[in-house]
């Protein structure tokens, strides 16, 4: 017959002390920030492609680790309760082409921010997307920073033909028209 295991009592000292959570500092802690953000972008974007998840090459170890979307933003998510990385077991049977390497996600999504691509910006189609300064449809340049509506005007007849907006500014923008 197996014997019960005793839980210790408090103060009985068989107790194991407890250590202090690691607390990020507040530069570690806007960084994970911006790696969640980042990792929500990404999957925005790549995740309807059908990726699904990140590798990331590891400076320890020196081999790649494949997280999926929420297991990456579980840890993250951890990182900023207890300001400690969760431990993962390893992939299983992994197909790469699945995968797309963080920091080329990463720099996939800043390019289109630069652009002004970013995949959450709407555009106001009564402004000038350039300066903000209200405009009329029968406005052929702004009247503040003297930028052609062309491109507006054409943004605005292709979303209302059900193109998507991020799409029509990707469209415009090959087509050479300055990015807005």
């Amino acid at each position: 017959m197996d014997d019960p295991i005793e839980e210790p009592v408090e103060g009985s000292g068989d107790e194991q002390p407890q250590e202090p959570a690691y607390t990020l500092d507040t530069q570690e802690e806007e960084n994970v920030r911006a790696d969640l953000e980042d990792l929500h972008d990404m999957r925005e974007m790549f995740g309807p492609q059908g990726v699904k998840g990140v590798v990331i090459a590891c400076p320890d170890c020196g081999e790649n680790h494949f997280y999926e979307w929420d297991l990456l933003k579980e840890n993250l998510e951890h990182m900023l309760q207890t300001g400690e990385p969760r431990m993962h077991e390893p992939a299983f049977e992994v197909r790469e082409e699945e995968y797309i390497q963080w920091d080329y996600g990463k720099g996939y999504i800043d390019a289109l921010a630069d652009t002004g691509l970013e995949p959450d910006r709407k555009l106001v189609v009564t402004r000038c997307p350039w300066c903000d300064t209200p405009t009329d449809d029968l406005f052929r340049f702004c009247p503040t920073c003297g930028r052609s509506l062309a491109a507006v005007r054409i943004y605005r007849e292709l979303v209302d033909r059900g193109l998507e907006e991020r799409e029509v500014r990707a469209l415009l923008v090959r087509a050479g028209f300055e990015p807005f």
